[in-house]
């Protein structure tokens, strides 16, 4: 891209060439007010619980810092960007000889928590834009979280059921741990959302800056 200065021809005022080709570049680049928060899509979660954390920033190193320090703690207390929390409880009676389980309730606690953004006067487009396609792949990797769990539900709610009174305890508690291994081979297998898009750059990954032209890793 270059650029040039030209002498307008006759008494034609300068501004009056100049500002229609350039306010429309500039608007490309840069949003001139402040925006509203950039709120993920999260129909796809099925309705469950969903919590925002505000983080800051103007770039992409100041935000993926301001994801590092407010993001919430996981369970060995390190901060991450999302998270799927999740308790499953069940209450059981039975009657008969042999015992044999004649009512089952089964309460599930399942919040998702994602981070939120308000971009300021003249963020880049190019960086909301990025920040978009990031909120939605940290949502689709909350949401494999959201189906295992719900699939541990369902499962409890039938395996408990079938089990004689004696056993039914200790069923729920295998359940629980089999859902706990299930989301921990997911995390596994998608480096915490990062396969499946769910990653923001720091400075050394990312590149010289967006104000440099530095275009973002798909």
């Amino acid at each position: 891209m270059g650029s040039g200065r030209a002498r307008p021809p006759g008494n034609l005022d300068p501004p009056q060439l100049l500002y229609p080709r350039v306010l429309p570049l500039l608007s490309l680049l840069a949003c001139p007010h402040p925006l509203p928060p950039v709120v993920a899509d999260t129909s796809g979660l099925g309705g469950v619980e969903v919590n925002g954390y505000d983080v800051t920033g103007h770039d992409v190193v100041s935000l993926r810092e301001s994801l590092r320090a407010n993001g919430p703690l996981n369970d060995t207390g390190e901060h991450v960007n999302g998270e799927t929390t999740w308790a499953l409880l069940w209450q059981w009676a039975g009657s008969g000889e042999p015992c044999a389980v004649t009512d089952l309730w089964v309460d599930l606690s399942l919040v998702v928590t994602l981070p939120r953004w308000t971009p300021g006067p003249g963020t880049s487009r190019a960086l909301v834009d990025r920040w978009e396609r990031y909120l939605d792949a940290l949502v689709v990797h909350e949401g494999g979280h959201v189906a295992r769990v719900l699939r541990g539900r369902d499962w409890m709610e039938v395996q408990l059921r079938a089990v004689p009174c004696a056993a039914v305890d200790d069923a729920g508690r295998e359940i629980l741990a089999a859902v706990h291994a299930e989301n921990t081979a997911y995390d596994q297998a998608t480096a915490h959302g990062a396969n499946q898009g769910a990653r923001f750059w720091t400075a050394p990954e990312w590149g010289s800056g967006l104000d440099q032209g530095a275009p973002f890793a798909p």
